[in-house]
């Protein structure tokens, strides 16, 4: 029997995904950064979580996704894991590497703490992930767009309310 390797422990796969968001929440069009800790753990869990992201922005009242049927019928839409949500360990493991190979900028603000944004070369690594998947993660980024205006505090509590909906979902 072969052994089956999920993509959410996928060091390389996950790279790939941080790169992506990275690169679509990084700076603003006016080039204000937006990307901090927290944010980037919400945007690299929902759009591994496309059904979550769904739900997500319905709370926030920021529309829906077009998700694929191969995600809004899978085993994670009907039991996804909620450990990545608690394991800051992993993500940090990302960034460390992205860092160290000056793919990410990191630039620290006394007030608010650090933020991160592609470097040039993690702009060219990022163009180059044109798989079908890299492709998917790239449009559901896109719809997360609108949630930039909203604080952390709020991005927080709406992912809180989506995890409350599914554990009462679960224990009918």
């Amino acid at each position: 029997m072969l052994p089956f390797i999920s993509p959410d422990d996928n060091f390389h796969l996950n790279l790939g995904i941080v790169l992506i968001v990275t690169q679509t929440f990084g700076e603003s069009s006016r080039g204000a950064l937006k990307l901090n800790n927290e944010r980037l753990h919400i945007y690299t869990y929902l759009v591994k979580n496309p059904v979550k992201l769904n739900l997500f922005l319905n709370v926030l009242g920021k529309g829906s996704a077009l998700i694929s049927p191969k995600d809004a019928y899978s085993v994670t839409s009907i039991s996804s894991n909620v450990d990545p949500l608690f394991d800051r360990r992993n993500l940090k493991a990302l960034i460390t590497t992205l860092v160290g190979e000056s793919l990410i900028s990191v630039i620290y603000k006394k007030k608010d703490g650090f933020f991160y944004k592609l470097s040039d070369s993690g702009l060219e690594k990022a163009n180059q992930l044109n798989t079908e998947y890299f492709y998917e993660v790239r449009l559901l980024c896109d719809t997360l767009k609108s949630t930039l205006s909203s604080s952390t505090s709020s991005l927080n509590k709406a992912l809180n309310q989506v995890m409350q909906k599914e554990i009462v979902s679960d224990g009918k």
